[in-house]
């Protein structure tokens, strides 16, 4: 007798092919058989009928890490059918731990609700930590470049050889104990500071295990396509698979006309020509951002700290409003409407104002707020995010569609519990996954709802090495999620982001029912996805 059968659906089996009906068969866990099983018997049914399984999701950019240890349960992804997150992206993981790495990753658990002991040091350590931890999702892992960097002691441009030899060690422990491979934060502190050359040293001690890089580049508005060749000269002397982080031009930020389709473009020459490269996009218009990051390097470059004294110096102030002109560069054009402030601890008030209304709150402009802001926090300032209207509709509906993105979230699962208080609560984080199904397939029409299953199950599988997942297929891990595609419901909304979508009725991961009849089952059944 089968473990669990799902009868009467019709299948998305992650190829992209069209739906057809079927029934899935399940023994512990794996999929055992597929097709019209007349006569199959099982311990458990879940009758499909009209509804469509599919493969669990894969969230090919996600920050889950951040909030796991808060939020073991996944509520919010695992809700929406996201049984696998690649995390530790844009230059951010939570181990290595040493020195300085310490403080910065101590200090974003905290930020995300966790208050437990932070006892691992080593990547190996951290992967023991989570297989204690027991999630609900499975996770698969990158190391971060800037969690490496501060491991080492690594702050400005100026790095010795033996810190790029400790950095080369902590990449290779971290490949030793099963992850992926390196991510990039060239927009972010430390990271931004760091040559080519630094890149490359750590990317070939990836492309040894046959790993990915995956980069948040450099820039995405006027030196576009320099960050983008940049990223792929990496990669071809590294050696290793490559993945473009959120691939977007930021909307009035002096970007030449045309900078992405040519950026696009490079990068599809660059896979002809044999570099395993591919990109991925997230659901929304507008996205999350650090606050630190629209910084001068120079104001950085002692440390947070001291960047917190220096923002108290008015004369320094006065050469800011000229030398913030980088990030999120519209809001040099004045558009500080298009930043609005997620939860802050130190003025709770601010949450979810825009910069106008903050300016109009404390009775001075949006620059003073900006600076009180970051100096008030510190130490912290690496921590505070901020919501921004990043890219528009057109763009976003190019790169959801187009044959080369991944369907990514950047975001992390959350939770209602009030207990579970984040740094910034938004629609990306509760329904970021199921969007592209209810606003880019249903309402939009800019993807087949097959395609846009195939981009966000098989294809980032296969291109990121995660075997036996990713597809319906005899023999592969049981991760199933059954849904409603006419009930598919985001819910959540700008305004009241936390609340979990609906028609989503049931998810498996690895055979282990974690959601039945819409209601998460408190099963903890998620697995670390080691590089293979």
């Amino acid at each position: 007798m089968l473990d669990l059968l799902i009868r009467n659906g019709w299948l998305a089996d992650g190829t992209g092919n069209p739906l057809y009906p079927a029934d899935v068969a399940i023994e512990g866990e794996r999929i055992v058989d597929i097709g019209r099983l007349e006569g199959a018997q099982a311990r458990r049914v879940i009758d499909a009928v009209g509804k469509i399984i599919a493969p669990g999701f894969i969230d090919a950019h996600s920050h889950t890490d951040w909030s796991i240890h808060a939020n073991p349960l996944a509520q919010s992804t695992i809700r929406q059918g996201v049984t696998t997150e690649i995390v530790g992206n844009c230059g951010y993981s939570n181990a290595p731990l040493e020195g300085a790495s310490r403080a910065a990753v101590e200090g974003r658990l905290r930020q995300y609700a966790y208050r437990g002991a932070i006892g691992w040091r080593s990547f190996a350590d951290y992967l023991q930590e989570l297989a204690r931890l027991r999630p609900s999702c499975n996770l698969a892992f990158l190391v971060g470049h800037n969690t490496v960097r501060q491991a080492a002691g690594a702050i400005g441009p100026a790095v010795s050889e033996q810190q790029l030899t400790t950095m080369e060690n902590l990449v290779r422990e971290a490949m030793d104990a099963g992850a992926l491979g390196l991510s990039t934060g060239l927009e972010f502190e430390p990271g931004r500071a760091a040559s080519t050359e630094e890149v490359v040293r750590l990317a070939r001690v990836v492309g040894e295990y046959g790993g990915v890089y995956a980069s948040h580049i450099r820039n995405r508005d006027a030196y576009l396509q320099e960050a983008v060749e940049e990223f792929l000269e990496i990669v071809r002397q590294g050696g290793v698979i490559g993945e473009i982080s959120h691939l977007n031009v930021r909307h009035n930020t002096g970007a030449p006309e045309g900078a992405w389709e040519r950026a696009v473009e490079t990068m599809g020459k660059a896979r002809r020509d044999g570099l395993d490269v591919m990109a991925d996009t997230t659901p929304f218009p507008d996205g999350i951002g650090q606050l630190a990051a629209i910084l001068p390097p120079w104001v950085k470059a002692e440390g947070p700290a001291r960047a917190a004294e220096l923002l108290r110096d008015p004369a320094v102030r006065a050469r800011l409003r000229n030398d913030c002109d980088r990030y999120w560069r519209f809001i040099h054009r004045g558009e500080w409407h298009r930043v609005r402030m997620a939860r802050n601890e130190r003025f709770p008030e601010l949450a979810g104002k825009s910069f106008p209304e903050i300016a109009a709150l404390w009775g001075q402009d949006e620059w003073e707020c900006f600076f009180d802001i970051l100096a008030a926090h510190g130490t912290d300032m690496d921590n505070l995010f901020v919501i921004g209207l990043l890219k528009s509709e057109e763009l976003l509906a190019k790169m959801v569609s187009h044959p080369l993105f991944n369907l990514g979230v950047d975001g992390f699962s959350s939770s209602i519990d009030p207990s579970f208080t984040i740094p910034c609560a938004h629609p990306i984080h509760f329904a970021g996954m199921t969007h592209y199904l209810t606003y880019h397939v249903r309402e939009k029409g800019t993807l087949r709802l097959e395609d846009a299953i195939r981009k966000m199950t098989s294809m980032p599988a296969t291109h990121f090495g995660l075997r036996r997942r990713g597809l319906l297929c005899p023999g592969y891990c049981a991760d199933v999620v059954v849904f409603d595609g006419d009930a598919l419901d985001d819910v959540s909304t700008v305004e009241h982001p936390e609340a979990y979508v609906r028609g989503v009725e049931y998810v498996l991961v690895n055979g282990v029912p974690t959601v039945w009849a819409g209601e998460h089952t408190g099963a903890r059944a998620g697995q670390s996805v080691l590089r293979s």
